[in-house]
């Protein structure tokens, strides 16, 4: 079984909106929308839940009882970090799934996941405990003091950048998740730092460039012209 979850239970502090950014509407399309028609059309993908927080889960129950999709969609009340909305989306199929079955973590705030990628992703699943997908890097890379002088200057060709979707074993994600419940640890912002911690290797699968993550207003712009212009992505 091959169990994904859309991760929507974020508050956008960053950029200080009223409205969460994976609710803003961008030609006539909720964020969160693009990507879960993506998952939606992968037949590989037996579950799909939208991951929420308390506050949306009216709003979206209604959305969904709104539209046709070809999977049941089903919705969980998210926490309050990521990692928690993570544990919580893992709790809910603890009883009915078993140790090889896939569990895949998106972001809702990725809108253009390439259908290519979730498969190449779930392709690699069946010889690895995980897989992330990831982007290259073009830019030359440093590092740097409080002063913003360049302490070192880094192998770009060793660096890249991490997305989602990211895949795992249930039962390797499940048993981490738990014991770090049980200390109370819920700062780990990505899965795959909290495996990495525990000897399990990751696979990297390329996601592309347009699955950038909507974080700041210049990314939520891109975002709009890029839909504006779509010919120019595709």
């Amino acid at each position: 079984m091959i169990y994904s979850f859309i991760l929507l239970a974020g508050c956008a502090s960053r950029m200080q909106l009223e409205t969460p950014k994976q609710f803003i509407k961008v030609n006539d399309k909720y964020i969160f929308e693009y990507s879960l028609e993506t998952f939606d059309g992968n037949e590989q993908i037996d579950e799909i839940y939208l991951v929420v927080d308390k506050s949306h889960l009216t709003f979206l129950g209604d959305f969904l009882n709104s539209k046709n999709y070809k999977h049941k969609i089903k919705i969980i009340e998210g926490g309050s970090s990521r990692q928690e909305s993570v544990y919580k989306s893992l709790k809910t199929i603890e009883s009915f799934s078993v140790s090889d079955d896939i569990v895949v973590f998106h972001d809702a705030c990725r809108p253009l996941l390439e259908q290519k990628a979730l498969k190449n992703i779930l392709q690699e699943m069946q010889y690895n405990d995980g897989c992330s997908a990831f982007t290259t890097m073009e830019d030359s890379v440093c590092m740097k003091n409080d002063e913003n002088f360049i302490t070192k200057s880094l192998k770009r060709a060793e660096i890249v950048k991490l997305q989602t979707p990211q895949a795992f074993k249930f039962g390797i994600i499940f048993k981490a998740h738990e014991e770090e419940s049980k200390v109370g640890n819920f700062s780990f912002t990505d899965d795959t730092s909290l495996l990495i911690n525990r000897g399990v290797k990751i696979k990297l699968v390329e996601g592309g460039k347009f699955n950038f993550k909507i974080t700041t207003f210049d990314d939520l712009f891109m975002f709009y012209k890029l839909m504006e212009d779509w010919w120019i992505a595709y």
